[in-house]
C-alpha cells in the first residue's frame, strides 16, 4: 500500500490540538509579493499627507517587516517570516480592505482615540483610496463578519479567499466548535456559488493555497453507455502533493435526472483539515469534499461514490486501531461529527478504497477497533436495561420504605444505605431515559440528561466511599466514634462534592457542550445514540481518577474488615459459631455495597475482555437490587436484636 511522506501534506500530530497562524516557505513569498502594491500605496499616502497623530509606522528592511501601531493599542505587522498579523490589545484582530484582503491601515478620524477604542470590537478606517475594517478576533464579531461573506456573483472566489484569511488571522478561535461549524457552513455556501460560474471548458480549477476547488461539467454524451463512473482526480494544492492526492469516481446515473446546465460536480482538496477536527480525530489522508450543484441528489445514491486515498504515514498506526473511511456529518450537532454510516472501507496495495452512498467531506481516520462483537453488544444491552430497571424499582422501594417506616431508634447505617440507594436510583433512571432522549436530538435536553447521569454516577461513587468510612468506624475503630451531626455532614459530602465537580465543567469552559452532549456509538453495522461526556480527557481524567481513588480506599477497608470478621469467629462460642459460608456471604454483600464490582472495568482487556464485560454488566446493573436485599437483611436482623433486648 502506498504511503505519502507527512511533510508533503504539512500536517503533524500536534496540529490536531494547535493551529499555526503563519505562512512559510514559497507560499509566504507569494503572499508578500501580492501585498507589495498595497504597501506602496500606503507609503505614497504617507509621503503626500504625512503620518496622522496617534500612529507609529516602522519598516525593518533587514527582516523585511513593516509594522504600524494605532493609538498604542492596535499593532499590525506584515513580515516576510511570519506573514500578516494583527493585535488589538490582548486580542488578535482581522484587517480587511476594499481593494485587497491584507493591508497596513491608519486613520484620520478624529472621533477615534485611545480612550474609546478599547470599548470597540470593530471599526472602519480610511487611508487614501483604501477603506478598511479592523475586527477583534472574538467569537460573536468573528461569526457575524464571516456570515457577511455570502459570495455575490463575480465576488465568490474573493469571498472564499477572504474567509480563508479570516481563519488564518483568527486561528485561535478554531479551538471552538461553534466557530468551526459556522466557518464550514459559510465555506460550503461559497463553494456552491463558485460552482455556478459559467465556463466554456469542462473544468474550472481555483487554487487558493489553503484549498483548491475543481468544478467539472458532466458531459454524458461523451461517455459510452457502459461507463457508469466519471473519474475525477482531486485538485492539486502543490506538486509536492501529487502522490497523495485522492481520486474519485462519480456515478453518472445521478446526472440523468439533473438538467444539463446544472450537471456539475465539485471536488475540493484541503491543505489543513484542522477546522474539521472536533474530538481529536486522527486523520490519516488528505481531506476532500465532493459536492453536486443540485444538493438533493447527493444522498442515498443508487450507485456508490468511490474514492481512493493514500495514507500519509503508515508507521503512525497503532495496535488495536484500524484505518476507516469516514465522512463529516454536516447535519450533526454534537462533538461526534464524523461517521462511517453508509461507507465501506477496503485496503489494497494502492491505498484505501472507499465507497459511500452520499456526498460530503471525506477522509481516512485511524480509529480504535471494536473490542466487542455485535451479538455480545446486544446481549449486554438487554442485561443492562433489565438490571437497571430492577435496580431503579427496588431502590425506589427502599427509599419509600425508609421514609414511611422511619424510626427514631434507627442507627446511621440505614440512612447511609438509603442515601446510596437514592444515588443509584438517579443513575439508573437517567440511564434508562438516556437513549430515548438522545434519539430526539434535542441538544439542551441531551445535555441535561448527560449532566444528570454524570451527577448520579459521581454521587453513587461518593456514597460508596461513605459506606466504607462508616464500616471502618463501626468494625475497626469501634470506640470514640461519636461525631456531632454525623449524617448531615455525610450528606453534604455525598451530594455536595459531586455537584461541585460537575459545576466546575460549566465554570471553566464557555461552551459546556464541549464536555456534555451527544455520543454516537457504532458496533458493527449497529449505531446507538447516547447523551454522555464528549470530551475524552475530561472523561478519563475525572471519572477514572475519581473512581480509582475511591476503589483503592474502599477495597483497603474491605480487606481490613474482612480480616476482622474472620478473626471474630475465633472468639465466638462453639454452640453459636457462625458458619463460614455466612461470613463469606457477608463479605460478598459488603463487596457489592462498597462498589468493588465496578473494578471489573480494569480487567476487561485481552482474553478476559468479554467475560469481564458480562460480569460488569450483571453485577453493576443489579447493584441497586442487591443493596435492597442487603437493607432487608440488616433491618430484619436489627429487629430481631431489638426484640431480644426488650424480652430480656
Amino acid at each position: 500500500m502506498g504511503c505519502c511522506p507527512v511533510q508533503s501534506f504539512r500536517r503533524e500530530e500536534n496540529t490536531v490540538r494547535s493551529y499555526s497562524c503563519s505562512f512559510t516557505g514559497k507560499s509566504a513569498n507569494r503572499m508578500i509579493r501580492r501585498r507589495l502594491p498595497i504597501i506602496a500605496v500606503f507609503l505614497l499616502v504617507v509621503l503626500v499627507k504625512g503620518v496622522p497623530p496617534d500612529i507609529t509606522m516602522t519598516f525593518n528592511k533587514t527582516v523585511s517587516e513593516m509594522s504600524m501601531k494605532l493609538f498604542n493599542d492596535i499593532t499590525i505587522i506584515d513580515s516576510m517570516k511570519n506573514g500578516f498579523t494583527c493585535r488589538w490589545g490582548n486580542d488578535s484582530c482581522y484587517v480587511e480592505c476594499a481593494n485587497a484582503t491584507f493591508s497596513i491601515n491608519f486613520t484620520e478620524n478624529a472621533n477615534l482615540n485611545k480612550k474609546n477604542i478599547s470599548a470597540l470590537v470593530a471599526f472602519n478606517i480610511t487611508a487614501g483610496l483604501l477603506e478598511c475594517e479592523i475586527t477583534k478576533c472574538l467569537i460573536d464579531p468573528f461569526i457575524s463578519l464571516l456570515k457577511t461573506k455570502t459570495g455575490p456573483r463575480h465576488q465568490e472566489v474573493r469571498d472564499l479567499k477572504t474567509a480563508l484569511n479570516m481563519k488564518n488571522m483568527c486561528c485561535h478561535l478554531f479551538n471552538i466548535s461553534e466557530v468551526k461549524r459556522a466557518y464550514i457552513g459559510v465555506e460550503l455556501n461559497l463553494i456552491k456559488v463558485i460552482m455556478q460560474i459559467s465556463s466554456d471548458g469542462e473544468e474550472l480549477i481555483f487554487n487558493l493555497t489553503d484549498l483548491a476547488v475543481k468544478v467539472t461539467k458532466a458531459n454524458l454524451s461523451s461517455l459510452s453507455r457502459t461507463e457508469k463512473y466519471m473519474h475525477i482526480r482531486a485538485p492539486l494544492l502543490s506538486y509536492e502533493d501529487i502522490d497523495c492526492t485522492p481520486e474519485t469516481w462519480i456515478p453518472t446515473k445521478i446526472f440523468e435526472k439533473i438538467p444539463e446546465e446544472k450537471r456539475k460536480v465539485a471536488v475540493v482538496s484541503y491543505r489543513s483539515p484542522d477546522h474539521f477536527v472536533f474530538n481529536r480525530e486522527r486523520l490519516q489522508s488528505m481531506l476532500i469534499r465532493v459536492e453536486l450543484l443540485e444538493e438533493e441528489y447527493t444522498q442515498n445514491l443508487e450507485e456508490p461514490l468511490m474514492m481512493m486515498f493514500q495514507i500519509l504515514n503508515s508507521s503512525a498506526h497503532q495496535a488495536n486501531h484500524a484505518l476507516e473511511c469516514q465522512f463529516y456529518d454536516e447535519q450533526a450537532r454534537s462533538n461526534n461529527d464524523w461517521s462511517k454510516q453508509g461507507c465501506k472501507t477496503t485496503k489494497n496495495e494502492s491505498g484505501i478504497f472507499c465507497t459511500c452512498d452520499h456526498m460530503t467531506p471525506f477522509t481516512v481516520l485511524l480509529v480504535p477497533t471494536d473490542s466487542i462483537d455485535l451479538a455480545s453488544w446486544e446481549i449486554q444491552s438487554i442485561i443492562s436495561y433489565v438490571g437497571c430497571s430492577l435496580s431503579a424499582f427496588f431502590t425506589a422501594a427502599a427509599i419509600l420504605t425508609h421514609v414511611i417506616l422511619r424510626s427514631p431508634t434507627q442507627d446511621h447505617s440505614a440512612s447511609i444505605h438509603v442515601s446510596l440507594s437514592a444515588a443509584l436510583f438517579l443513575l439508573n433512571i437517567s440511564f434508562l431515559m438516556n437513549e430515548w432522549l438522545a434519539n430526539m436530538r434535542i441538544m439542551p435536553l441531551c445535555m441535561f440528561i448527560s449532566v444528570f447521569m454524570h451527577y448520579g454516577l459521581l454521587c453513587s461513587f461518593t456514597w460508596m466511599a461513605i459506606e466504607a468510612l462508616h464500616l471502618y468506624l463501626l468494625i475497626v475503630r469501634v470506640l470514640n466514634i461519636y461525631i456531632r451531626s454525623y449524617v448531615a455532614k455525610l450528606a453534604v459530602v455525598g451530594w455536595g462534592v459531586p455537584a461541585v465537580v460537575v459545576g466546575i465543567a460549566f465554570a471553566v469552559r464557555s461552551e459546556p457542550n464541549l464536555f456534555y452532549g451527544l455520543e454516537v456509538i457504532t458496533v458493527g453495522n449497529s449505531t446507538s445514540a447516547l447523551c454522555w461526556i464528549t470530551e475524552p480527557r475530561y472523561f478519563y481524567g475525572l471519572n477514572l481518577s475519581y473512581f480509582a481513588l475511591i476503589f483503592l480506599f474502599n477495597n483497603s477497608i474491605l480487606l481490613t474488615v474482612s480480616i476482622r470478621i474472620f478473626q471474630m469467629r475465633r472468639f465466638e462460642k462453639k454452640d453459636s459459631m457462625t458458619m463460614p459460608w455466612k461470613q463469606a456471604c457477608m463479605v460478598l454483600g459488603l463487596t457489592c455495597l462498597l462498589g468493588s464490582t465496578w473494578g471489573l472495568a480494569f480487567l476487561s482487556y485481552g482474553a478476559l475482555s468479554v467475560p469481564m464485560q458480562y460480569l460488569f454488566c450483571i453485577f453493576n446493573s443489579l447493584q441497586g437490587f442487591l443493596i435492597f436485599l442487603w437493607i432487608c437483611r440488616t433491618s430484619r436482623k436489627a429487629k430481631r436484636e431489638a426484640v431480644s433486648r426488650t424480652t430480656s
